[in-house]
């Protein structure tokens, strides 16, 4: 762990030096969206019918450095009426040695969703009631990066590598901000998680992550009965397109971090996408989601671990109209099981009517 971080550390501050270099003129751009739903929510939300108007914007400057190396710089204007604030920012400088990044709560390496829908993945489009357990992501924290250059690893393979100092970290801080780290971190103090590709045929992209934390309060007591336990997560994707179809698959397990005496808790998850073009402007999908939930109770002095699970399912169906730059869509969402609930009765049904604009 520490020969990691002393790597990526000096990979920074190497690339620090060479930024002194003269910096030639850059370009600002603005790219973004804003869309406008409908959503309505199944009895068991107890929401009715609601409207709502987003953004997203990104502006971004990038620039060439006299020694051939480029930068760019990216930071988002997220949010609607009650809730616009700039988030997810970026700085990444690239040249012959590959790319390094300092990111605020951006630069995800997670490849935990199919990546397949017509209007978005699944739970990551529609579910915006169900916190489902997928596994670490870099992107929700401050975190630093190095990706391997491009053309050096065999087909298509790349290699991106990203670490969170602090896990309590989790606010997108402007330089030089402070933000509030507790005295003792139940849950880890760092996390490492590493991302790599390949593409071994036309059509067909391989991706996996994995992530660790390291650092958790109680990590090396020796009692069974308080011993806390790193997290860590891991996913594998598989992507395929071909003519008007696209198909995707992940799998993937999750055990985050526990606190000293606390019970094992772990997820099993699944996930599938398939869609297709009826044309050059309607596209419709189905996403199914599936994570289970294994709850190991904490073994007090010798006693055996008793094991309960449950299924959370959701299955999404979407239907997109693309015109010039307006996307009419519908999504419609059922979900059992909602919470990892044993209630089998307990389901949460989401439809979202939306209409968006790109520019």
């Amino acid at each position: 762990m520490k020969k990691i971080t002393n790597i990526l550390v000096g990979l920074l501050f190497a690339s620090s030096l060479a930024f002194t270099s003269a910096v030639q003129a850059g370009e600002l751009t603005v790219t973004g969206g804003a869309v406008a739903t409908v959503k309505k929510g199944g009895r068991d939300q107890n929401t009715g019918t609601q409207v709502g108007v987003a953004n997203e914007l990104a502006f971004s400057a990038s620039g060439e450095l006299d020694n051939g190396m480029t930068w760019r710089y990216e930071t988002e204007l997220d949010g609607g009426a009650s809730s616009a604030f700039n988030d997810d920012s970026q700085l990444t400088i690239s040249g012959g040695f590959g790319t390094l990044g300092f990111f605020a709560t951006e630069g995800g390496l997670s490849v935990e969703e199919p990546s397949v829908g017509a209007l978005g993945s699944g739970i990551g489009y529609a579910d915006t009631y169900t916190p489902w357990n997928r596994g670490y992501d870099v992107d929700g924290y401050g975190n630093f990066q190095y990706h391997l250059p491009s053309g050096i690893l065999p087909l298509g393979g790349a290699l991106k590598v990203g670490y969170v100092p602090t896990l309590q970290n989790t606010a997108a801080n402007s330089a030089k901000d402070n933000e509030a780290i507790a005295a003792v971190e139940d849950v880890g103090r760092a996390l490492t998680m590493v991302q790599v590709g390949l593409t071994p045929i036309d059509g067909l992209a391989v991706k996996a992550d994995y992530a660790y934390t390291s650092g958790a309060n109680g990590e090396t007591t020796t009692s069974a009965s308080t011993k806390g336990e790193q997290g860590v997560s891991g996913n594998i994707n598989l992507a395929y397109a071909t003519g008007p179809f696209k198909i995707g698959y992940t799998q993937g397990a999750h055990q985050p971090a526990v606190a000293s005496g606390g019970n094992t808790i772990y997820y099993e998850n699944r996930a599938y996408g398939i869609s297709f073009a009826l044309n050059e402007n309607v596209v419709i999908s189905y996403n199914n989601d599936e994570s289970e939930k294994n709850t190991l109770s904490l073994a007090k002095t010798g006693a055996t671990k008793t094991k309960t699970s449950v299924t959370m399912e959701a299955d999404t169906y979407q239907i997109a109209y693309t015109i010039g730059g307006m996307t009419l869509g519908y999504s419609m969402m059922e979900t059992s099981n909602t919470g990892y609930s044993s209630d089998t009765g307990k389901t949460t049904n989401v439809n979202i009517l939306s209409v968006a604009m790109s520019f």
